[in-house]
């Protein structure tokens, strides 16, 4: 009896072990990428690319589902060289996280002025023609994305969104310059380092009884309605913001 309980109980801590394991290695290996720069580079030949263009995911359309693509290293070069652009643009690619086996996952805007490109965008509609699919608004896609997909590309939009406003330090005036994984910016000039900051929000669900008060605006797609929600000031007591 004893015998069985303890086989019962080192085989159930194993299972629970087991996730906490994937989950810890799986975030030494992100940190990595995020501080070494050499490690990030060669994660980038064996990870996958997913494409925006104006902060909008490159998506296609299957089942009444949009799935976003992914492209390998190699493809992104024969696609770049297609278009006229230098490889070296892929040096613009955010890291935005990885699978349980180790594949990185970047994420590149072709449609915002890059430091490696002449004539700075592609164009929209060649490049979707050639991709088979659409640069769709994430707002619009959001609902019909898998609960995957619309975590990591709400996660590389607001990267790159980041990435394109802070291009130059705040005290300097200097252009800033971006690790390979793009989880901060240096500025060259004094050696200040620049995080993505959080900006904090607060969201709630107005209810009397059974039912809730929701919100809509006019860009929002047909039928989609969300709860209250907004930015906090720094230090704003969110209680005083819910009151």
């Amino acid at each position: 009896m004893f015998l069985y309980c303890g086989i019962a109980c080192r085989r159930k801590f194993f299972w629970c072990y087991r996730p906490l394991s994937t989950y810890v290695t799986k975030t030494r290996y992100l940190f990595e990428l995020k501080e070494d720069d050499d490690a990030c580079k060669k994660a980038q030949q064996t990870g996958v690319f997913y494409l925006f263009h104006g902060l909008a995911p490159l998506l296609q359309t299957s089942a009444h589902q949009y799935l976003a693509p992914r492209h390998s290293l190699l493809e992104l070069e024969r696609l770049l060289g297609k278009f006229g652009q230098d490889a070296q643009r892929i040096e613009d690619s955010v890291l935005i996280g990885c699978s349980e086996q180790q594949e990185a996952w970047f994420a590149l805007d072709l449609g915002l002025d890059s430091s490696f490109s002449i004539s700075a965008s592609l164009h929209k509609p060649e490049m979707e023609t050639e991709l088979k699919g659409s640069f769709i608004e994430l707002r619009k896609a959001l609902f019909q994305l898998n609960a995957r997909d619309a975590s990591m590309l709400s996660t590389a939009q607001a990267l790159l969104r980041w990435h394109d406003a802070h291009q130059f330090c705040s005290r300097s005036g200097q252009p800033t310059k971006k690790n390979v994984a793009g989880s901060k910016r240096v500025c060259p000039s004094n050696n200040i380092i620049y995080y993505p900051q959080m900006a904090p929000v607060v969201i709630t669900l107005v209810s009397d009884g059974t039912r809730c008060l929701l919100a809509r605006q006019s860009s929002f797609p047909k039928g989609m309605y969300s709860a209250l929600a907004g930015f906090c000031d720094i230090g704003k007591d969110y209680r005083a913001v819910l009151n």
